[in-house]
């Protein structure tokens, strides 16, 4: 099965950076897996490094599904977004960068 992935790349108003990490891992993650039919989602804060420059933005969350639901988990994400059911909150700046990656090869793992 291949997988589809949606990166989302974000970053919250300043001074409400708190309030923006509270609110997407504690209740954004859970509305998304629950209302638009993803299989995963994960979420990771930009390390400096030698191999890295500076982000577009500095937090970046993925989420995951079956890549044959992705236009159709793309259709309850946008429907979902901003009501009762997904509430966005004014700590994230907008706009949010989003692509869609599909899987084209087999995941390889390292061996132990």
């Amino acid at each position: 099965m291949a997988t589809a992935l949606l990166v989302v790349l974000t970053h919250p108003v300043e001074g409400k950076e708190d309030e923006y990490n509270l609110w997407y891992s504690d209740r954004h993650l859970d509305d998304v897996l629950s209302a638009a039919g993803f299989a995963a989602a994960r979420r990771f804060r930009f390390v400096p490094s030698k191999l890295s420059r500076k982000p577009i933005e500095p937090y970046l969350a993925i989420y995951e599904v079956d890549a044959d639901r992705r236009e159709e988990c793309e259709a309850l994400l946008l429907k979902t977004a901003n009501t009762d059911a997904m509430p966005i909150s004014d700590s994230l700046a907008q706009p949010a960068i989003t692509w869609w990656f599909e899987s084209i090869s087999d995941r390889v793992q390292a061996e132990a």
